[in-house]
């Protein structure tokens, strides 16, 4: 039975006596594999042959946080022992995508998430409720995206937190605190949220601001309110999104 990612992202930052953040370039060299930049029709591959072992990361990616996701990412399928195919071949979609839809992907993923924000080092930032701020400082000392820092932040607070990464106007993946008790379903979104305003307007309100919790969660009353604090990236054209419940609340109305 195959271990959690989370346990081999460990043994191998332990092996290689990794504390802090990690250079994905150094780490690819000392498990002997090159990687490469070049022109592709997915984010990255691993290709396995033998002794000759490669990461390919497509030279559009642009961040360097996405690139340095990818390649964790793709060392993921490397290092994982269950993970024995000689191509992976990943897409945008699978990387970062937290969708759940594809295991060996989902693993890797996390693998990545913890390579590079191991969650040992991460308690320090947790001593009071992530917002961006929080996670535009993890984000700076670990050389990781937004989005991988967001969602490794609110999967290791025992706040009540979800965030929620939009595009074109639509709810695309949502990763909840385990403490979140309400459910955000996939869909377009709602038109009293500040993220659609983005979409619309290309404009956001600065800090956290209160929304009608209806327009994001499914079943609240019609009065019940939470906290959305959004940021868009209009590269990429998608927006990041941190709901809370209000402090001092308990539980809102359904």
């Amino acid at each position: 039975m195959a271990l959690p990612p989370l346990y081999y992202a460990q043994q191998l930052r332990s092996e290689l006596g990794l504390s802090g953040p990690a250079d994905m370039l150094e780490v690819a060299s000392k498990l002997g594999i090159g990687v490469f930049e070049e022109p592709l029709d997915a984010d990255g591959y691993l290709l396995r042959k033998g002794e000759d072992n490669r990461i390919l990361i497509n030279e559009r990616l642009g961040y360097e946080g996405r690139k340095s996701f990818t390649i964790a990412h793709e060392i993921g399928h490397f290092y994982m022992p269950h993970h024995q195919a000689r191509m992976y071949r990943c897409l945008g979609r699978d990387i970062e995508a937290y969708t759940r839809n594809n295991q060996m992907e989902n693993e890797a993923n996390e693998f990545a998430a913890e390579f590079l924000l191991p969650s040992r080092e991460l308690d320090k930032f947790l001593k009071h409720p992530p917002n961006l701020d929080t996670i535009r400082e993890v984000s700076g000392t670990y050389g990781t995206s937004l989005t991988a820092t967001a969602v490794k932040l609110v999967q290791l607070t025992c706040e009540k937190i979800a965030v929620v990464l939009s595009e074109a106007g639509e709810i695309k993946w949502v990763s909840r605190s385990q403490a979140f008790p309400y459910w955000i379903p996939r869909r377009q979104l709602h038109e009293w949220t500040y993220a659609y305003d983005y979409f619309v307007k290309g404009t956001l309100p600065p800090g956290p601001q209160k929304v009608l919790a209806a327009a994001w969660c499914e079943g609240m009353s019609r009065d019940a309110e939470i906290v959305e604090e959004s940021v868009g990236f209009e590269r990429l054209g998608i927006v990041l999104t941190l709901l809370y419940v209000p402090v001092g609340e308990d539980e809102l109305d359904v």
